[in-house]
This record gives C-alpha cells, sequence and structure tokens, in this order.
C-alpha cells in the first residue's frame, strides 16, 4: 500500500495572483486575431443566442402581450355596462 505524500503548501506571500496555486490555475485565453474583419474574441460567439430563436422570443413576447391587451380591453369595455 502506497500513500502520497502530502505537498508543502506555500506561504500566503507566495501564493499566485487569484490565490489559486500554480498547478491549478485557469489555462491562459487564447490571442484575439489580428485580421481587419474579424471580431476580436471569436470566443464571444458561443454565448450568443442563435438570431431564430431571437426572433421567436420577441415575436413570442409581442404576441403575448397583444392577447394580454386584448383580454384586458373586453374586461374593461364589459365591465363598463
Amino acid at each position: 500500500m502506497s500513500v502520497e505524500p502530502a505537498r508543502a503548501e506555500r506561504p500566503a506571500d507566495q501564493q499566485p495572483a487569484g490565490g489559486l496555486p500554480a498547478d491549478r490555475q485557469p489555462a491562459p485565453r487564447p490571442a484575439a486575431d489580428a485580421r481587419p474583419g474579424r471580431p476580436a474574441r471569436a470566443s464571444d460567439e458561443q454565448y450568443k443566442a442563435p438570431m431564430g430563436m431571437t426572433v421567436r422570443v420577441f415575436i413570442y413576447l409581442v404576441a403575448v402581450h397583444f392577447i394580454v391587451f386584448f383580454f384586458f380591453a373586453i374586461f374593461y369595455l364589459l365591465g363598463a355596462q
């Protein structure tokens, strides 16, 4: 049975920036493409919703507000009598 040796901890003043040990630091970001016409950070594309979904959500929101307005108008007009 082998026992893994304990790692020696660094003193607080020798910890790298971010508070993580050197072997646990996040990987550096890739450099931006310097060619003109390219986005500065291509990795932002993964956070954007597809255009079709954005349009669909906008249409759904407009339709729902229209239906709510329609019901409000009916109750308002019929309740006034």
